[in-house]
């Protein structure tokens, strides 16, 4: 009998939220990563925790409650809602079990193309920066916070982060790469991952696709289905070992590049001696304003009465990538994560990031300054989630 009052109970707080352990407003600043004891740890003692909780034989205090406050899941990111019921249980559970991961990594590797090398950051044509990039970059001294940066000052003590002689070890990206080279690079890391104290891959920052969608014209950019295959090689090799299976798999959308154009086009270096020798063609070529008034040129996703053919162009590039290619990569990976090959692959979708002349280097006019990598390691943070917390992501 009383299993069953038990299940009665259990049930009514699922249907009925608010029954057990609506979350006082001061207690909304947790860290909301299943650690409902607060031991540094999630573990089966925070599941059986929860679970009392709910059964009513242990009282939890609010800030306990707000530590396992982890559901509802969207995209698999916890969106915590003020309420601690079965919900939250259900998805420590699976964290204990090993099936889901929002601790701060243990190490980061990256894979990527020239953005991912940090090409030309500081205007130097042609010339790489890892230093800088948004994701492992490890100069203290620039204004990127890199996400390998946040990570150490997270947690110094656990965190293997990257630094000058490290960085062969945990960034793979290739200038010049495009989808199809994801599965070689993904290979690196997985051979990579045994020289780390974890002796797995905690963390892989995945952004590949600008090279496939610039093109010398629209027909070039990559075949859809070709950039899926090469996509779903990539995610293969890194689901089909045991050192990344359980990795937290970072994807991020392709940016809007129509925005470095406009960026950088009224500038005379960019237009007639830069551009002509960028691999974009599709974007740069003709690079002249013929857009039939400024509104237009501000608002590349509409077609405007009197868009000339060069603004049409550069808006059909602008199209595609938001109505195609990044369509595949979230489609494609919230299946790997709905399956249990990747429990923790997330898209991050950064396409309404908006690069200014600011963010765009002032050499080939094209790849992300230091201070575009500063918006990109911003973006990107702000859209995951440890942005929980982080008074700079409010806004």
């Amino acid at each position: 009998m009383a299993k069953t009052h038990v299940r009665i109970g259990i049930l009514l707080k699922w249907l009925f939220p608010g029954i057990c352990c609506l979350l006082p407003a001061a207690a909304l600043g947790a860290d909301h990563d299943g650690d409902v004891n607060i031991d540094g740890d999630v573990n089966v003692v925070d599941l059986l925790w929860g679970q009392q909780a709910l059964q009513g034989v242990r009282s939890l205090l609010p800030a306990q409650e707000a530590q396992g406050d982890v559901a509802p899941l969207v995209s698999g990111v916890p969106q915590p809602n003020g309420v601690f019921n079965l919900g939250d249980v259900l998805v420590i559970q699976r964290m204990v079990l090993g099936a889901l991961n929002f601790s701060v990594p243990g190490n980061q590797f990256n894979i990527g193309d020239s953005i991912g090398e940090g090409e030309a950051a500081d205007g130097t044509i042609g010339e790489p920066h890892h230093e800088t990039v948004w994701s492992t970059g490890y100069n203290g001294g620039d204004s990127v916070n890199s996400f390998n940066e946040r990570f150490e000052t997270i947690a110094a003590a656990d965190y293997f982060e990257n630094n000058a002689s490290r960085d062969l070890l945990f960034n793979h990206a290739v200038s010049g790469a495009e989808m199809v080279d994801f599965a070689a690079q993904a290979q690196g890391i997985v051979a990579a991952a045994g020289q780390t104290p974890s002796g797995t891959a905690d963390m892989v920052a995945v952004f590949l696709g600008n090279n496939d969608v610039c093109a010398p014209s629209l027909a070039a950019m990559t075949d859809p289905v070709l950039f899926e295959a090469g996509y779903r090689a990539g995610l293969d090799v890194l689901a089909s070992s045991s050192a990344s299976r359980t990795a937290q798999i970072h994807v991020s959308g392709i940016p809007a590049i129509y925005w470095l154009w406009n960026a950088k086009r009224n500038v005379f270096w960019c237009r007639v001696f830069a551009w002509p020798f960028v691999p974009c063609e599709n974007l740069l070529d003709n690079p002249s304003d013929d857009c039939a008034s400024s509104a237009s040129r501000q608002d590349p996703d509409t077609v405007y009465p009197g868009d000339g053919s060069n603004c049409q162009r550069r808006k059909q590039v602008h199209a595609i990538i938001r109505d195609t290619y990044n369509p595949i990569l979230r489609d494609v990976l919230n299946e790997y994560r709905e399956s249990g090959q990747l429990p923790n692959a997330r898209y991050t979708d950064i396409y309404n990031v908006r690069f200014d002349s600011q963010h765009v280097n002032g050499g080939d006019c094209f790849h992300p300054s230091t201070t575009g990598h500063a918006l990109l390691a911003q973006s990107e943070w702000c859209r995951t989630h440890w942005r929980n917390g982080d008074p700079a992501c409010t806004n």
